[in-house]
């Protein structure tokens, strides 16, 4: 009986140590830097790399088709349009700070947080919101990197950005 509660005990704390430990760093992902290198310097090319590649929408594509009935567009496609929105929401997310007396050039990237979404359709894939918690000239606000999703151990910006004050 003591035997088995000792391993009871230690099964249960490697459990809760590697999930302590295995959490991933949300700061230091490319995405992140890229995002946050692209509002600073306000340049767009940051953002682009940081969307999915043909290769990324390749493996996307079966993952899609097996869940779902939808109709997929061909991946010329599918990247222009990406590439479009980004650059718009990129474009709103500067008007929007710069409204709020964001100096751009001298953000400070605070924290980053995630929030998980379930996705019912894609199980195999972790998508959620990633967001940039930063602040300049007094201002405090998020950067929202909304339904971003890893594929194949990176992670890409597949959604909308947004920007709200805190």
């Amino acid at each position: 009986m003591k035997n088995s509660l000792k391993t009871v005990l230690l099964v249960l704390t490697l459990f809760v140590c590697n999930t302590a430990v295995a959490q991933e760093n949300f700061k230091k992902t490319t995405l992140v830097k890229n995002i946050f290198s692209a509002l600073k310097n306000q340049d767009d090319t940051k953002v682009i790399e940081s969307l999915a590649t043909k290769d990324d929408i390749l493996y996307l594509i079966p993952i899609i088709q097996a869940s779902s009935s939808e109709n997929i567009p061909e991946v010329a496609i599918i990247i222009a349009n990406f590439k479009t929105e980004a650059a718009k929401d990129f474009k709103e997310v500067l008007r929007k700070g710069s409204a709020f007396n964001v100096q751009w050039e001298d953000i400070k990237l605070q924290t980053v947080r995630y929030e998980p979404q379930d996705n019912n359709k894609i199980a195999a894939i972790e998508k959620g919101h990633i967001i940039l918690v930063c602040s300049s000239n007094d201002v405090d606000f998020e950067v929202i990197l909304r339904k971003s999703i890893k594929i194949k151990d990176h992670w890409r910006l597949m959604g909308r950005m947004k920007f709200r004050l805190l």
